[in-house]
């Protein structure tokens, strides 16, 4: 009995080593993939921290190249309007020396009739004339006149045609002066167009969840009654703008240069009247078609999006306590987050005559000011 108890103890031994043998092989097993899974989860990590450092300077150099674009974009839309404006104002000089010839040859062809009846008489019928020697005389002398005048009218038409083709040679030059603007404005919006879809991809590469942050946003402004209720709620979602760069440039020491946010002329100023009961809380910029919208001093995007009586709406929440709004847009290329230098591109403006008018509102501290000092608008 005790020689069977012995066997079956020896056994038991042996199946607890080869147990234990086989646990600490497994737990080893485990502790290697543990390992290796860290490893490659540190290399990932590595990897996507490497990625985010090449997708920010990428950005950052497209935010570069995107400002000089745009910057083109907008000197070749006002050389295209002032060029414009030219060829008008030599279309009207045009018409008035047109109309100043016709009237000159008008007066021409009646002395010419004049001068025809009188050089028919003889000069004998002339003496044999009733009427006494100074009725003669009278009549010598028109004809003299007459004479002196054609020949001075002659030469004002001679001067009138030099300056009348002087005219069309300069409306001609300045239409290929027109002509050449006007293609390079349209290699500018081309190379805009590329340098915004490439910002976008790289934007999207970061990985923002965008279709939260407008969910966001659009409850926002369905929540806000009016647009101090909107700026109310941002700046109560809102953090501290930091720019890809760093802290953003001070707002309040840009004083007299911000940069105006389209080409084109103001047509409604600060405080003008609206209506019975209301006043421009901003300035009103009458732009060129489809003309560029570039954001007038570093900021970050904090609302994008139609809002109310605004239409396409776009808020930037710069240093200092300063917002600048950018109201009625056709098209939005920013999304809320993004972190914009002075002059990167928005948006863009309608293709049609009522719809290139974008409102421009400068706050501070939540309170409107007039942009147009800040802009160095007079």
């Amino acid at each position: 009995m005790k020689k069977k108890a012995c066997v079956l103890l020896a056994v038991s031994i042996v199946l607890q080593c080869y147990g234990s043998t086989d646990l600490f092989a497994s737990s080893r097993d485990n502790l290697d993939q543990t390992q290796k899974a860290l490893e490659q989860s540190r290399a990932r990590q590595a990897a996507l921290v490497e990625r985010s450092k090449r997708l920010k300077a990428e950005l950052a150099d497209l935010q570069e190249q995107l400002v000089a674009v745009a910057k083109a974009v907008q000197k070749s839309e006002a050389e295209v309007s002032a060029e414009e404006e030219n060829l008008h104002i030599l279309g009207d000089q045009l018409a008035v020396k047109n109309k100043t010839l016709v009237a000159q040859r008008g007066n021409l062809a009646a002395l010419v009739q004049a001068a025809l009846r009188l050089s028919r008489t003889p000069p004998e019928a002339v003496i044999m004339m009733p009427g006494d020697a100074l009725e003669t005389m009278t009549a010598a002398r028109a004809l003299k006149m007459t004479a002196e005048s054609i020949r001075s009218d002659i030469e004002s038409i001679g001067l009138q045609l030099a300056e009348l083709h002087r005219l069309k040679t300069k409306v001609m030059e300045r239409r290929e002066v027109l002509r050449r603007q006007q293609a390079a404005l349209k290699t500018g919006q081309r190379n805009l167009a590329q340098q915004l879809a490439a910002r976008r991809a790289v934007w999207d590469k970061v990985g923002r969840d965008q279709a939260a942050e407008a969910e966001k946003l659009a409850a926002l402004a369905r929540k806000a009654q009016d647009l101090q209720g909107l700026f109310s709620s941002l700046g109560h979602a809102g953090g501290k703008p930091e720019g890809v760069r760093g802290r953003l440039r001070p707002f309040a020491d840009a004083f007299g240069h911000i940069r105006p946010p389209s080409a084109g002329h103001v047509v409604q100023l600060f405080g003008s009247e609206r209506n019975r009961n209301e006043t421009s809380r901003g300035i009103v910029i009458a732009t060129r078609k489809d003309a560029p919208v570039t954001a007038p001093y570093d900021g970050e995007v904090v609302f994008t999006g139609p809002f109310r009586g605004y239409g396409q709406l776009v808020i930037l929440r710069h240093s200092d306590n300063f917002h600048s709004l950018l109201a009625g847009l056709k098209t939005i290329n920013v999304n809320a987050g993004q972190f914009l230098l002075e002059g990167e591109p928005i948006g863009a403006m309608g293709d049609s005559e009522s719809s290139n008018r974008l409102y421009v509102e400068l706050r501070k501290n939540n309170q409107p000011i007039d942009p147009a000092p800040w802009m160095g608008i007079r």
